[in-house]
């Protein structure tokens, strides 16, 4: 349970930490987070998403929805079974960060549902977006009355309202007295605290069916966090850090009316009244009602109802088993749990294991039920890696986004069936490094984002803009998100029509002019592409820009607002420079690494001469205390609740 297993192992446990902490600072890249360059879409930059099909004849069919952040495009991106891009989102609902993308039910016809927002630590501030299968936003839902705005972790149209209500997530800050509770370490003055909070709100009209407060059912003496323990749990001192309690995650609803929470910081999943509010049952945490048979979890995300009948419930959730810093299991997974009202138990009936043995996912996650064969999707949160499974368990398809030393996360991911049409026209990009000249080739790339029924790509030209066209041929799209093609000789316009299954039109791109690099560029270019422009060399002329020397040095940049410097590829003259970088980052890393190895050695042999008595008889002439193992005292401590409940019930 402990971050450190035993005393004679702490220092190497430390060492290792400490390298690996080096190792996380890696910087945010094309090797980290591979990312997609298109030629005919030059302003998206989506995840290169690489798939591992382990067994495609039992793979669900569909799309995997998914929203990762921290990436160079934070944004809802849709993906098929093979980690073709379908579609990007990146700038469609607004700016900021997107979490959950997922297919919704709304006035009758599917929909494209998510948050959108600011991301801050822990939580979010924003509100829903709702799409039409032409990706245009025809509804955003915000949280109603005077608090804060809605919160990422739950955005859900409610299905047995047809979905004419959502609910909603607020992470209300709150002024709190925390000196009643010694646990909770704050002695003297006004505490802040943050209050689950959740809402049904109408969509159309955003009036307010329902609301709940975590402060009004759930003391904060429940919680398995307490201040200033974690990244996210805030220490309760000021106004801008707010101890989070509860830590609310998800929100589900059933045809009774009731509701299901998830809340992280407590480690509890309880069943609300629809009603009044009042906690019908709890599962997990300290004050259970039900005893946990064969299974511990905590720190959990993504409850949702299966099925209820008079005498048992049965759920699935994502079982985190770890904040990164208490322990209940030695891996994350997905389960499904049968609650038995009649004799007050609850019991594991399914697990699904990770890709990788004792994989901890310590934060975020997400498991989704699969209608059709009852597989499962399932996210494994802050290491943007997913993988489906079949009922029984079996690991199906993987896909990974990013490196978790990229520090790229996916909150939840979804499966779902999709038809896609865009408004937009296919883009079309063609070049020909010889032009004119005898030989000469032309390439095209045409692309459509979003679009899910183009079948295959036909190409017409022309050598003048106003035609006459002839059509070259056509070719098959086979579910790329770009198609490149070619034609063994030049053409100065052209423009692509695509086509579905049948052979009907679905769109067609604007004529565009082929590029043809100039005589002095052509050096530089294959039958593709041209390399990419450096910077004028020392001592080359530099022509000067009249206005340069009226524009302050602080204001001349080439900033755009965000670092695509490791995304692009260079050209091959440029490998050595390259490789050069990458071979000083790693020799930095690897000095800053022996650095902290030696300082913690150093500390270590203090502490053991400390411990025999040398220093503490020192100190005790000069009147001071010290316990050397506050930290460890303090870690104990934080876990006494969690701990004691578990060994009362068997599990440790």
């Amino acid at each position: 349970m402990s971050l450190f297993p035993a005393t004679s192992t702490r220092l190497g446990c430390l060492i290792v930490w400490a390298l690996f902490a080096v190792g996380i600072v890696a910087e945010l890249n094309n090797e980290t987070s591979p990312t997609h360059s298109f030629k005919s879409r030059p302003d998206l930059h989506a995840p290169i998403l690489t798939i591992d099909l382990i067994k495609p004849e039992l793979v669900t069919p569909g799309y995997i929805f998914l929203a990762p952040y921290r990436n160079l495009d934070p944004a809802p991106y849709i993906y098929d079974n093979y980690g073709n891009l379908v579609w990007s989102g990146a700038g469609s609902g607004g700016p900021k960060t997107a979490h959950a993308p997922r297919v919704c039910t709304y006035k009758g016809t599917d929909h494209l549902c998510f948050f959108q927002g600011e991301q801050q630590k822990g939580f979010a501030r924003g509100h829903g977006v709702i799409m039409d299968q032409s990706y245009r936003v025809v509804k955003t839902v915000e949280s109603t009355g005077a608090g804060a705005s809605s919160d990422m972790h739950e955005f859900k149209l409610t299905p047995f309202s047809n979905g004419t209500t959502a609910l909603m997530t607020v992470y209300q800050p709150r002024r709190y007295d925390l000196t009643a509770n010694p646990r909770f370490n704050i002695r003297n003055g006004l505490g802040w605290i943050v209050e689950g909070v959740f809402q049904e709100v109408d969509i159309e009209t955003g009036a307010l069916i329902f609301e709940w407060r975590s402060l009004d059912h759930v003391d904060p003496s429940a919680a398995w966090t307490l201040p200033g323990t974690t990244d996210t749990s805030g220490d309760g001192l000021t106004q801008q850090t707010p101890w989070d309690y509860f830590h609310l995650n998800s929100i589900d609803k059933n045809a009774d009316g009731d509701y299901l929470l998830s809340a992280r910081h407590v480690s509890a999943v309880y069943k609300v009244s629809g009603e009044d509010g009042h906690i019908i049952w709890q599962l997990g945490g300290n004050s259970p009602s039900f005893e946990q048979t064969n299974f511990a979890f905590s720190y959990q995300h993504h409850a949702r109802w299966i099925s209820e009948n008079a005498t048992h419930t049965l759920l699935s959730l994502f079982d985190n088993a770890s904040n990164n810093y208490n322990w209940t299991g030695p891996e994350s997974s997905g389960i499904i749990l049968s609650i038995n009202h009649i004799d007050l138990t609850a019991t594991k009936i399914q697990s699904y294991a990770p890709p990788s043995p004792n994989l901890i996912s310590s934060s975020q996650g997400s498991f989704q039920i699969l209608p059709d064969n009852g597989g499962a999707l399932i996210v494994w949160g802050e290491h943007a890696h997913f993988t489906e499974h079949t009922s029984t368990g079996e690991i199906v398809l993987s896909g990974k986004l990013a490196d978790r030393l990229s520090d790229v996360m996916i909150y939840r991911s979804y499966k779902f069936p999709w038809v896609g049409r865009p408004l937009t026209s296919p883009a079309l990009y063609a070049f020909s490094r010889d032009g004119e000249e005898e030989n000469a080739r032309t390439t095209f790339w045409a692309s459509w984002n979003g679009a899910t029924e183009v079948v295959r790509w036909e190409l017409w030209t022309a050598d003048e803009r106003g035609g006459p066209w002839g059509n070259y041929g056509s070719a098959d799209r086979e579910g790329r998100f770009e198609t490149e093609f070619f034609i063994e000789r030049f053409e100065r316009w052209g423009f692509v029509v695509a086509r579905d299954g049948g052979g009907m039109e679905l769109g067609r791109s604007a004529v565009v002019k082929t590029f043809v690099p100039s005589a002095g560029l052509r050096q530089y270019c294959d039958e593709r592409d041209c390399a990419a422009a450096r910077g004028l060399e020392e001592g080359e002329e530099v022509v000067p820009y009249e206005a340069e020397d009226s524009t302050r040095e602080g204001e001349r940049t080439t900033d755009r607002g965000y670092d695509t410097a490791h995304y692009y590829d260079v050209a091959g003259f440029e490998v050595e420079e390259v490789e050069g970088r990458r071979r000083r980052r790693r020799e930095e890393k690897w000095v800053v690494a022996l650095g902290v190895v030696i300082g913690i050695g150093v500390v270590w042999g203090a502490l053991a001469v400390w411990r025999v008595g040398g220093w503490r008889r020192v100190l005790a002439r000069k009147g001071g205390v010290v316990d050397w193992s506050v930290w460890w005292r303090w870690n104990r401590y934080a876990r006494l609740k969690q701990e004691d409940w578990w060994e009362g019930k068997g599990v440790l």
